[in-house]
């Protein structure tokens, strides 16, 4: 007789909780704790877009281990954890490309869509490595 163990949490989810949730929350309020002359409504909208997108993100890292390589619905659930990464960056930077931030008497703009850009392309690398697998993946799990 062969007992499997099972994984309670995954290193994915692990992943998730960490860098979508923990140290954004943290570092946000911290940001807003530290510097008085920031808008703190701002970096309260912030945590009120990326708290549900982050815990969206960790449910679905976590099913997704419940499925094998090469299957149809683990593949959805990749699809989806790189869109929701794509819309937590999008209400993380507030929704907009350019965020203009007033300092003391001092107002000054962030452009924002050289490293959206890049986020983008790296999706968009995500998508091709998550298909490639599922098409491989498919084909292995049909031999078998």
């Amino acid at each position: 007789m062969v007992i499997q163990k099972v994984k309670k949490i995954s290193i994915k989810t692990l992943f998730a909780i960490f860098f979508y949730l923990v140290i954004p929350a943290f570092s946000i309020i911290i940001i807003s704790i530290s510097y008085d002359e920031l808008s703190k409504e701002r970096f309260i909208r912030m945590l009120y877009r990326i708290l549900p997108i982050s815990i969206f993100i960790i449910l679905i890292s976590q099913i997704s281990i419940k499925y094998e390589k090469g299957t149809s619905k683990k593949y959805v659930f990749n699809i989806l954890y790189v869109f929701l990464t794509i819309f937590w960056v999008y209400g993380f930077i507030g929704g907009n490309l350019v965020i203009t931030e007033k300092w003391l008497e001092y107002e000054f703009s962030i452009h924002l869509w050289k490293y959206i850009s890049l986020i983008i392309i790296a999706a968009f690398i995500n998508i091709i490595y998550y298909t490639l697998e599922w098409r491989f993946y498919r084909k292995e799990l049909e031999k078998t």
